[in-house]
């Protein structure tokens, strides 16, 4: 695309969104520059800011019309390179910060409808006032949007109890990649009416539409809970306490996070505002929390317990009696329970301020996560003393975070170890027949495993399902298929 039709192109895109909200060259800001890392720069040729549905269908027509690639843009807090632009492809950057409105919240029907461009955190924030919750929660929520969070079938903590982006989206408003509008927005719980597009579209990274607006599924929020930090004697141990802990509940485990060592020390270390639970690191712990139900649930006691409380007692000296734990320690404040979750959310800050990692998102069946696991292991000490890894995960869902650096160095002087470490973690995929990808998507990064591990005829329909909704191939190029 040479200057002059850039410029053309960025004085149509002015006509519709407004000149304020078109940056081209120099203009651009350098948050559309990089990835959220800061590891992969990125170099879009313009970047549009639309401010409701009809410009972002407006914009999608122009570049159907001139056949101008689109890469859809959120909060940039993906970690897999699905939000970056090649300068030789001359790519525009639609960015839906501007679409941060809640439409809706129907408190009968327990959901609301929100603009793609609303933080997550903004509309646990907003359902908060109304007595409700959104159950979607993970670190990088006070920067992640629900466009993107859709698009990548986002996790995170309370997927144990209430499911991923998928299970939580009740409908979507998506523009396509001719710049049309298909409103599949009403809330319907039942709708067998052919095929299931809206499924089709979250985890599609923008590949198939661009996600406008979303109808999200609302919970009552737990009316207590009650929280522990635990010292586990290993991943046996742990599964077999997690499933404990939800027959004694009644399946009511709001989250599960398995913490390796260095996941509990560097929190300690680089963040100010964490301290430690234990005086001594444990070498495997879990967070857990459960939610009460019932008003008994969550009456306190004469000794001043919360009756979830003591349920949660009760379950880990059981769990202690049959040697599956070693310690615990219960928050008996909401300042110590948020301590607890600051350590489990500030994880990746504080692996940051060490350094750069090796970085994986896997998952594999729940019941294979103990064998995974000391495969990995196993693998890792064979290539070094011991790759200096931050091990984490939402154990209840099989999602594992495996972080490494080589013998403690950053992973750029150590090309063939950092090469052996994803050779390990992708062979023990292939062996207990996992994923490469849990929940940060494929983007550029793992294009190549999935074509290699993914089922050839599920590969081949992706193939036909993007050349049928995308022919020119606009929407996020260069992403997800190779």
């Amino acid at each position: 695309m040479d200057d002059v039709r850039l410029i053309d192109l960025a004085s149509q895109f002015a006509a519709i969104c407004g000149a304020a909200h078109v940056q081209r060259g120099d203009t651009i800001d350098s948050r559309y520059r990089s990835d959220w890392l800061g590891t992969k720069e990125s170099a879009p040729a313009i970047v549009v800011r639309p401010g409701e549905t009809a410009e972002v269908a407006a914009v999608m027509k122009l570049c159907a019309e001139t056949r101008t690639p689109v890469i859809p843009f959120g909060g940039n807090s993906g970690l897999s390179g699905g939000t970056v632009a090649r300068a030789e492809d001359q790519v525009v950057l639609l960015s839906l910060e501007r679409m941060n409105r809640v439409r809706r919240i129907d408190r009968a029907g327990m959901y609301m409808v929100a603009e793609a461009g609303c933080i997550i955190q903004n509309l646990h924030q907003a359902v908060e006032a109304e007595g409700l919750m959104f159950p979607l929660v993970f670190g990088a929520k006070g920067t992640a949007q629900i466009g993107g969070a859709l698009g990548t079938n986002a996790g995170g903590l309370n997927v144990i109890r209430h499911g991923s982006a998928r299970a939580l989206c009740m409908g979507l408003e998506v523009v396509t990649a001719s710049g049309e509008v298909m409103d599949l927005l009403p809330a319907l719980k039942k709708n067998n009416t052919g095929y299931d597009l809206v499924n089709l579209m979250v985890g599609s990274e923008g590949t198939l539409g661009i996600i406008t607006a979303a109808s999200l599924k609302l919970v009552p929020p737990p009316l207590a809970q009650a929280t522990a930090m635990v010292k586990v004697r290993d991943v046996d141990a742990a599964l077999e306490l997690m499933n404990m802990t939800q027959a004694r509940t009644g399946g009511r485990i709001e989250a599960f996070e398995l913490i390796g060592r260095l996941m509990y020390e560097l929190p300690v270390k680089y963040l100010d505002h964490v301290t430690a639970p234990f005086e001594e690191a444990p070498d495997l712990a879990v967070l857990m929390e459960i939610g009460a139900a019932t008003k008994e649930d969550a009456e306190i006691g004469a000794d001043g317990t919360v009756a979830l409380e003591s349920q949660l007692e009760s379950i880990l000296a059981d769990a202690f009696e049959a040697e599956l734990i070693h310690d615990a320690v219960i928050a008996r404040s909401a300042a110590q329970r948020l301590n607890f979750w600051a350590m489990r959310e500030g994880t990746l800050d504080a692996m940051q301020m060490h350094g750069n990692w090796v970085m994986n998102d896997i998952s594999f069946q729940v019941s294979d996560l103990p064998g995974a696991i000391a495969d990995m292991e196993a693998a890792f000490a064979a290539i070094a003393p011991g790759p200096f890894c931050v091990a984490f995960g939402h154990m209840g869902d099989g999602n594992l975070h495996i972080n490494a650096r080589p013998y403690d160095r950053d992973p750029s002087e150590c090309p063939d170890e950092v090469a052996a470490i994803k050779d390990a973690v992708r062979d023990t995929v292939v062996k207990w027949r996992g994923s490469i990808s849990a929940e940060h998507g494929i983007g550029t990064d793992k294009q190549q495993d999935m074509k290699r591990l993914k089922d050839p005829v599920a590969y081949e329909m992706m193939k036909a399902i993007k050349a049928a909704l995308d022919p020119h191939n606009l929407l996020n190029p260069g992403k997800v298929l190779l």
